[in-house]
């Protein structure tokens, strides 16, 4: 059994802060509320290092045994704030001593690499229920329905996500093929529809409002308000990682709209969610493109949508693969875990 204590400000954006993980997890691990009976300390984002990095050597000196984990499963995080995003074991200078520990993401370790549906959207069972009547729906309709549906869409395109144009939002690293994408989808957002069309534009810095995160169910609201409403969707992630993908482009097919997004060959999106139907704007470096969302879907490409509804219904709608990434997700944490607590 390992003990382990989360502490910081982002205790809630873990694995073992969701359902799914800690009830797998709950014969192997145990969540602890003092320092004195745990075997790690959890940490979830680079900034608890900044804002709690002396409590925390402080507590690593009184309990010697004690082994530091940064688990994060935001690469926007790791990007943004990290020195070095990229390296399993780091150090980190306080006041009072250095810091060793362990760095756990979707660079270091295989946690995260999904086999058929992203962790995303496996650490709550509300995200594949909003899907399944959706799927189901859309994976009955013909090609000819879905050019018909293209052609009538209320708007042209929509775009919903937080408006953000800051320096740390467009950094790249060019030799990993990483690039954080927020501002290259605010950017495209601005652009689309520049020359003119319907398009939809959603989120924090766009619209005056509560951020949508404070919504009761900030996701079914998403479905519920764009449902068959646009021809394309923003589906692009705040980073591009080989193996991060969120939910955004299973909600542009569950809305029936074609995705807008941004991968490399090698991207996990290829496996999780097939390479056709959506559109694809890699380049390096990321430059935003002008983008006419009066487009018309052509028929090859409406009939390459259909087949990706029809199989993304099956996908997602399989309890066989939830388990089987549920336990895949699980046993390569455990594993990781376990060899942090091993080390000197």
């Amino acid at each position: 059994m390992i003990r382990i204590l989360t502490c910081g400000g982002f205790q809630n954006r873990n694995p073992l802060a969701y359902a799914p993980f800690r009830r797998r997890l709950s014969s192997e691990l145990a969540l602890v509320d003092r320092a004195e009976e745990a075997d790690l300390l959890l940490i979830s984002h680079h900034m608890d290092l900044e804002l709690f990095g002396t409590d925390l050597y402080e507590t690593m000196a009184r309990h010697r045994h004690l082994r530091l984990v940064l688990l994060s499963e935001e690469p926007f995080w790791d990007t943004g704030w990290a020195e070095d995003p990229f390296r399993r074991d780091q150090l980190y200078q306080t006041p009072r001593g250095t810091l060793a520990y362990r760095v756990l993401n979707h660079q270091t370790t295989g946690i995260f690499r999904a086999g058929h549906i992203p962790y995303f959207l496996l650490t709550d069972p509300r995200y594949l229920a909003h899907y399944r009547p959706l799927l189901d729906r859309n994976a009955g309709l013909s090609v000819a329905q879905w050019l018909a549906h293209f052609r009538s869409a209320p708007l042209d395109a929509a775009f919903m996500g937080e408006k953000r144009l800051a320096e740390r939002d467009r950094i790249g690293f060019a030799e990993q093929d990483v690039w954080g994408l927020s501002w290259y989808r605010t950017r495209f957002a601005q652009l689309c529809g520049s020359d003119g069309g319907r398009v939809l534009r959603l989120g924090k810095g766009w619209v005056a409002g509560p951020p949508r995160q404070a919504l009761p169910d900030w996701h079914a609201d998403k479905l519920a308000q764009l449902d068959r409403q646009c021809r394309y969707l923003g589906a692009f992630e705040n980073t591009h990682q080989r193996d991060y993908v969120s939910e955004k482009i299973f909600d542009a097919f569950a809305l029936g709209a074609v995705p807008l997004y941004f991968a490399a060959p090698d991207h996990a999106v290829h496996r999780l969610a097939g390479s056709d139907g959506w559109l694809n704007f890699y380049a390096t470096p990321p430059v935003a493109p002008v983008f006419d969302p009066r487009r018309p879907v052509t028929l090859t490409e409406a009939g390459a949508y259909a087949a990706t509804q029809q199989r993304l219904a099956r996908q997602l709608g399989d309890p066989a693969l939830v388990r089987a990434d549920t336990d895949r997700i699980c046993a390569a944490l455990l594993s990781e875990l376990r060899w942090a607590m091993a080390q000197p």
